[in-house]
Formats: C-alpha cells, structure tokens, sequence
C-alpha cells in the first residue's frame, strides 16, 4: 500500500511539472506575441515617418527625371521590411509588408496625384501681369513631369521590392509560411495599379493641354485645301505639301522634346496616344471632304509618309493606328468602282455603311452605282 502511495505521489508531482512547463511555454509565446506587436508597431511609425520626411525633403538632381522621393520611400520600405524578416516571424513579416503597401498607396501616391492634379501649367493659365508667373509655371511643369517620372519610377521599384522580399522570406520560412507571404506580396504588387492610375491621368493631362492643342489646329488645316486635284496640283504637292510639313513640324516641335523630360516608357505611351489622336481626328476631317482620284492618291501619300515618320519616334509601329485611314485612302484611289468589290474582300476594318460613305466622297463616282455594288 505504501509503495502504491509513493507512485501515485511521483506521477502527481510529473504531472505538476509538466503543467507548469506548459503554463511557462504558452506565457512565453505570449510575450513573444506582445513584443512583436509592439515591433510592428514601432517599426510602422518609422516607416511612415521615414516616408513623411523623405517626401518633405525632396528634391531632383539636374541630370535626373525622377526625384529623391523614389529612392528614399524604397530604402526606408525595404529597411523595415528585412527587419521584420529577419525576426523569423510569418506573422510579423506579412504585416509589415501590408503596412507598407498601406502607406505608399495613402501617402506617397497621394502625394503625386495632388501634383497631378494641379495640371501641366500654359501661359493661360496666368496672369501675365502678376509678376514671378514665368518663373511659377516653369516650376510648376517641372514639378509635374517630375510627378510622372515617379510614378513610373516607383512602379519598377514595386516589383523589385516584392522580389527581393520574397527571395529573403524564402530562406527564412517555410513552404506552408510562404503561402501567407506569397499573398501579402501579391497586394503589394497590386499598389501599382495606384500609381499607373496616377501615371494616366497625367498622361492624358499632359496630352490634351501641351500636344492635343497644338495638334488639332494643324491637322484640320486639311480642310482648308481641295482634293479634287490636277496633274499639276498633285505633281506640286509630291514636290513640296506645306500640310504634311506643318504636321511632322508640329510633332518635332511639341512631341520629340518631351522624350528628354520624360521616363522612356512614358514618352512611347504620350507618342503613342498622340498618334492616336491624331488618326481619329484626321479621319473625321477626311470624312468631311470631297476627292477626286489624284486626291485620293495623294491622300495615301501623306498617310505612308506620317505612318513612316510616326513610327520612327516610337518604339512601337503606327501601322494598325493608320489602318482606317489608310483603308479609307485606298478606297478613295480606285480608279473605277469596279474594283471596290476587290479592295473590300481586303480584311476590312470598316462597316459596309463607312465603305459607302468613304466611296460617296469620290465626286466622280455615282451614288446609284456605289448602292449596287456595296450591298
């Protein structure tokens, strides 16, 4: 019986132990718990205002597009991050790469967009007889162009961030740790749709207040003239066309000084948008005008010529922006309706109903005869 009291005893005071193991193991896991949320938080107060003085701080060297903002923001985001990874902690790691995510979506793209959209300053935009306004408005298209080229800039340094992120968190976590890191990387990657929304509103600013207006006023000028033209009308304009000099003027003047102001992808997007512009607005113009066959060729002069020249200061071909204009101009050069049916089976981008209108400019061709042949 003794013996049988002194086991039971052994097994009490085990047991006992072991509890108090385990309350020690789960206070610890608590404290452990309580010291990281007070690291997330610390380290969150730095990081944010890390970001706040790099931006109250900032400024663009000479040769540079883009400002101290985008190196700042990205040394301060990746600093606190590898901090929070080198704490072995899932938890702690995820929530620092949220909270940076958070902060450069509200603070740092707020702050590009509030230049943004103070707009890309013209001289009507001031008051010529307030003095210092030169001086403002060359500030102020400085400080805009530098916007964008941030923005840009900062989206490149998103996507090397979050790879950089996930090849540390890699050697630091598990496979099963790495589905919860794998998904706080794919939101931070998704903050660059903040920042590509700010590079198109600019964009789009920037086009309609520096390109658009000087753009339209030329290319209408294709009103001005006939296109029911004579040999010798058409022979002169293949040896000098003032409208296809003042329109490749127009882009050299306006559109190619932007390519040493600009991120290189922004200016290929502004050319791009321009040239856009430009072929709607010029088939719209085209479409109000009569021709003659001379002056359907020599509307598929001009085209080749600009398709060529446009392509040159891009890194993408203007071919399928003039594919309409070009369709229409090829229309326009039948020399008899007859061949129309032949064109047409071309792989046509336009409607039966554009094929007649275009074929309805011709003066020469009858419209009886054009309803027989496009039906």
């Amino acid at each position: 019986l003794g013996a049988g009291i002194h086991d039971k005893a052994v097994v009490s005071t085990q047991s006992t132990g072991q509890v108090d193991e385990w309350k020690g193991e789960i206070g610890l896991h608590e404290l452990q718990q309580e010291a990281m949320g007070y690291f997330i938080l610390l380290e969150t107060n730095f990081m944010k205002q890390g970001i706040q003085k790099a931006v109250s701080l900032e400024r663009r060297e000479e040769k540079s597009l883009a400002s101290s903002i985008v190196d700042d923001t990205c040394y301060v985001i990746q600093k606190s991050v590898q901090r929070a990874i080198s704490s072995k902690n899932v938890d702690t790691t995820c929530a620092m790469i949220n909270n940076a995510a958070s902060i450069l979506s509200v603070d740092v793209c707020k702050v590009l967009l509030d230049v943004i959209i103070t707009g890309y300053p013209t001289s009507s935009s001031y008051s010529w007889n307030q003095q210092g306004t030169e001086e403002q408005m060359k500030e102020q298209r400085e400080a805009f162009l530098t916007a964008l080229n941030n923005a840009r800039a900062i989206i490149e340094n998103i996507l090397k961030l979050a790879k950089g992120f996930e090849a540390k968190c890699e050697k630091n976590f598990t496979e099963e740790m790495m589905k919860k890191v794998h998904s706080c990387l794919s939101c931070l990657r998704d903050v660059q749709s903040d920042f590509s929304e700010v590079l198109r509103k600019g964009e789009a600013s920037l086009c309609k207040v520096a390109v658009y207006s000087k753009l339209h006023p030329v290319v209408a000028e294709v009103t001005s003239t006939s296109h029911i033209l004579s040999e010798d009308s058409f022979l002169s304009l293949q040896l000098e066309d003032p409208w296809l000099q003042e329109v490749v003027k127009m882009f050299g003047e306006v559109v190619v000084p932007l390519e040493s102001l600009l991120h290189t992808e922004i200016y290929h997007s502004i050319v791009s948008t321009s040239i856009s512009e430009m072929t709607e607005y010029l088939e719209k113009l085209v479409m109000m005008c009569s021709f003659s066959q001379l002056g359907g060729l020599m509307l598929e002069r001009r085209l080749r010529f600009l398709s060529t020249y446009l392509s040159s200061l891009s890194r993408w071909s203007a071919r399928e922006q003039f594919a309409r204009l070009n369709y229409i101009a090829l229309l326009l050069c039948a020399e008899q309706l007859s061949e129309v049916s032949e064109i047409f089976f071309i792989s046509s981008p336009l409607s039966i109903q554009d094929v007649r209108k275009c074929l309805k400019l011709r003066t020469d061709f009858r419209r009886e005869e054009i309803e027989k042949i496009i039906n």
